[in-house]
């Protein structure tokens, strides 16, 4: 009787929510990448933004940047910007995002202070669901709340296919990466600045070993940790600012995060993974076009 009594509770709490699964919404909507050493992002942010609330978190600003209408602006300690919120603690606010409207975010590795100098990267995406993510970790971040919180990911199904955003350190954005590289069939290409994961770096090894085709760019000024090493015999250096990694082709993982126990633990950072082929060959061709001007080091 016990058990059945159970049985009836857990089927009736299943349709009542108290145990429910959650539920990944649906939505339609659009995504743009841009790359900022080939167009101008900040331009580009103030043509999209025109007439809606703007609100930011951005590591390093420029005179330029800040002439837009922004709302809501918080910045790290080691760039303050007067009227801004300003990161307290030992650690980075190091993301580079903005919520525009109710429905579209901008984030990438760009920092408006970097301008048109080095290769960066932008995505504009449409989803209501995640501009309520980056809106309620902007809010966070404007409490006080710097280098972790409570804010949950953003989930949902965009055109039909998974789009993910995490934030650093509270979501452990290196389990999400590794999640979506282990599942690479057949490709991953990366960029990155700072990359000195050593889990990353193993994963990666070990994908090239079982025939996948991996390969990857480092940016020049890596330090005596990075992975460059480990990795050089399909990696080569070029300057850049990205932290990105696509996968099979259709994948792509972008945001602020460089692979880094720094990224991962200490700073707040956020990922974006986002499943569209279109987007995912935009980021191929820059993958294309610095692996041309790339040197051995």
């Amino acid at each position: 009787m016990k058990l059945l009594s159970f049985v009836l509770l857990f089927l009736v709490s299943c349709t009542t929510g108290l145990f429910a699964f959650p539920q990944i919404p649906e939505e339609n909507g659009t995504i743009q990448a841009f790359f900022c050493d080939k167009v101008n992002c900040t331009t580009i942010l103030a043509n999209v933004s025109a007439g809606k609330t703007l609100s930011c978190a951005m590591y390093h600003l420029s005179p330029d940047f800040l002439k837009l209408n922004i709302t809501m602006l918080v910045v790290d300690s080691e760039h303050p910007v007067d009227g801004a919120i300003v990161e307290t603690g030992s650690s980075l606010m190091h993301d580079k995002f903005c919520t525009i409207g109710d429905d579209l975010v901008w984030t990438g590795s760009w920092n408006p202070s970097q301008e048109m100098t080095i290769p960066n990267n932008v995505v504009l995406i449409q989803s209501e669901t995640l501009a309520q993510a980056y809106r309620a970790e902007l809010n966070e971040l404007a409490r006080g709340t710097f280098h972790g919180g409570t804010q949950e990911p953003g989930l949902v199904r965009l055109n039909g296919e998974l789009a993910e955003s995490y934030f650093c350190p509270e979501d452990e954005c290196t389990k999400h990466v590794l999640e979506t590289l282990n599942a690479a069939q057949q490709s991953i290409h990366f960029m990155t600045f700072s990359f000195t994961d050593d889990s990353i770096g193993e994963l990666l090894l070990s994908k090239n070993t079982s025939g996948l085709d991996v390969k990857g760019i480092f940016d020049p000024r890596k330090n005596n940790h990075s992975e460059y090493e480990r990795l050089s015999s399909f990696s080569r250096i070029v300057k850049n600012h990205h932290k990105v990694f696509i996968v099979d082709g259709k994948t792509v993982i972008t945001g602020s995060f460089n692979p880094s126990q720094n990224a991962n633990e200490r700073n707040d950072e956020n990922v974006l993974i986002i499943r569209d082929p279109l987007i995912a060959a935009a980021f191929e061709q820059e993958f294309t076009r610095l692996s041309l001007s790339a040197r051995v080091s």
